[in-house]
């Protein structure tokens, strides 16, 4: 007998499925065959939803400004492009738009600039993406090529407060290959700010000396904020290139900031190592964890996990007086690392916070420090954060 189809008018909701008609669609009516059909139709209108049905649609979307797109489900509604061969965009939010329930994937086998989602104007303050799947994909091509690969891009001026997400329960999956500048999020161009929680970032790297960064900030007055997220990348996981890069609960699949320092919401661990008294003079000596005298020894900590440490701050009572600067440097495995303090003169107190270093499970951790030779520092304590 056959299946009958029967269209429900929707006031303010226009249905997208693969057995519509763009010519005889309507908004509140019959279904559209397409996204950019029922976009067609809003011309300009706000407070519609476009409903979309299982199915495959070949299509790039610019969202129109106070609307939303939604998915059936994420599982059974796609919207592509594949093997595209110029610079493409998939998805373009506009302001005060709503994303949701939706797989994203855009594919190539050349060195072109992809970009799975873009954030212009506002957009990171006033549009919202939920339960959406982001693939993007040139792992095929060329090792030796260039191009620049995002996930999601946020280029624009919008700054949501802290309680507005702008990408929330979702997955952003980069894979590509060659050179260039491969990011899973990347925020970037003015200084907005690009709030993300409950998501996970995936980048990987097919072949090639390009930069595979999950997540980074660069821009100067720009903020990045991750919470409750788990980020994967090549060259490192996160990046606080330029601006503010803030995670709260989140995994660092590598524990690998690019050695560069980063902002934690919550309060990390911390080691502390004190000496009570002054410090010898021109020498160079090993502090033990907790208050003792420094000594000739390196005393090591063995860590029992991966993590990194960032934010190594001093404070002494005394500091080293006229002409004299005394250097306090983080080691791994009894390497030197370039994560130091120093004080000079009559400087009592300072922190590091613009360098991570990465240590594995069953790394050594020490401190050391090189006195000048007139140094009159003394009643040092030192700590370092251990994310």
């Amino acid at each position: 007998m056959g299946i009958l189809e029967m269209t429900i008018s929707r006031a303010n909701t226009a249905l997208v499925m693969k057995s519509g008609n763009d010519s005889e669609g309507t908004i509140g009516g019959n279904p559209f065959k397409t996204i950019n059909g029922a976009i067609t139709a809003i011309n300009g209108a706000t407070g519609i939803t476009i409903y979309v049905f299982p199915g495959i649609y070949d299509e790039k979307i610019i969202m129109p400004s106070g609307n939303s797109l939604r998915g059936v489900s994420s599982s059974t509604v796609v919207i592509r492009q594949q093997n595209v061969g110029v610079n493409t965009t998939l998805l373009t939010m506009g302001e005060n738009t709503r994303v949701e329930d939706i797989t994203l994937l855009l594919t190539s086998s050349n060195h072109v600039d992809l970009i799975g989602v873009a954030f212009p104007g506002t957009t990171s303050q006033t549009a919202k993406i939920r339960t959406t799947s982001i693939t993007v994909d040139n792992s095929t091509a060329s090792t030796t090529g260039t191009s620049n690969v995002y996930g999601v891009h946020s280029f624009g001026t919008g700054n949501p407060p802290d309680s507005v997400d702008t990408i929330r329960a979702s997955v952003i999956t980069v894979n590509s290959a060659g050179l260039g500048i491969k990011r899973a999020l990347m925020v970037n161009t003015n200084a907005n700010r690009f709030n993300c929680r409950d998501s996970n970032l995936l980048i990987t790297n097919a072949g090639g000396v390009g930069s595979y960064i999950g997540a980074e900030v660069n821009q100067a007055g720009a903020q990045l904020v991750i919470r409750a997220s788990t980020v994967q990348g090549v060259t490192a996981d996160i990046s606080q290139t330029a601006g503010m890069l803030s995670i709260s609960t989140t995994n660092l699949h590598n524990s690998h900031a690019n050695n560069l320092g980063f902002s934690t919401v919550l309060q990390p661990s911390m080691i502390i190592w004190g000496d009570p008294g002054g410090l010898p003079k021109g020498a160079v000596r090993f502090y033990r964890p907790g208050s003792a005298a420094v000594s000739t020894t390196e005393i090591f900590i063995r860590l029992s996990q991966k993590c990194l440490l960032k934010a190594l701050s001093l404070r002494a009572v005394t500091g080293p007086g006229i002409s004299n600067t005394d250097t306090w440097t983080i080691r791994k495995n009894g390497i030197d690392t370039p994560l130091t303090v120093s004080l000079t003169g009559s400087q009592t107190s300072t922190i590091n916070n613009n360098v991570s270093v990465s240590f594995q499970a069953g790394d050594s951790l020490s401190l050391k420090v090189t006195t000048s030779s007139g140094t009159a520092v003394s009643d040092t304590v030192l700590q370092v954060d251990v994310f």
